[in-house]
């Protein structure tokens, strides 16, 4: 099957079987062809946001099954990550990310991103804490991002949700303990 019909595939079951599940099965299915995945990271970019975002949600599960998979997409979601304008796609990129080392990879656009969308309201909590995190973890590379880091934190914990102002508790003490 030519790729441009096994896209068109996938974006109708993307659509079909959204709604009677089934996802894990495809993202089991999906991990078994290289072409597939390549076709999933090319529907991030669907003019239609619920298949871009259901599309980084089938990769997200894949990482889930067997991480070795991505790792030669890594380069491309950190380069994608700071200017990705979709929500749900930024979460599942910011996911993935937390579960690797970043400090050879990383670049200031991606950092930067994650400090704006950290201090950025109308940034969803799921992202912003999966933010936290890879800015923790780049710390221990970077530790001029340390001091800055600890500042954007402490202003977080006067407003932000539950769960930022938990994650940013937990984070400033591992801070705090290793300066």
């Amino acid at each position: 099957m030519n790729t441009t019909k096994r896209s068109q595939q996938l974006q109708d079951i993307l659509v079909d079987r959204w709604l009677s599940g089934g996802f894990n099965e495809l993202a089991s299915d999906i991990c078994h062809s290289p072409t597939d995945i390549r076709i999933m990271f090319d529907l991030n970019n669907h003019p239609d946001a619920k298949i871009a975002w259901r599309s980084a949600y089938i990769i997200d599960m894949i990482h889930d099954l067997d991480n070795a998979l991505l790792k030669e997409y890594i380069p491309t979601i950190i380069k994608k990550l700071p200017n990705e304008s979709n929500h749900s796609i930024k979460r599942h990129y910011a996911r993935i990310l937390t579960q690797y080392d970043l400090s050879e990879l990383a670049d200031g656009h991606l950092i930067d991103a994650c400090f704006t969308w950290l201090q950025s309201e109308e940034i969803p909590i799921a992202v912003k804490a999966h933010c936290m995190l890879i800015l923790f973890k780049l710390c221990k590379a970077y530790p001029d991002l340390k001091q800055e880091l600890i500042i954007v934190l402490e202003n977080l914990i006067p407003y932000g949700s539950k769960g930022v102002v938990n994650r940013a508790k937990k984070l400033l003490k591992d801070l705090y303990q290793n300066q």
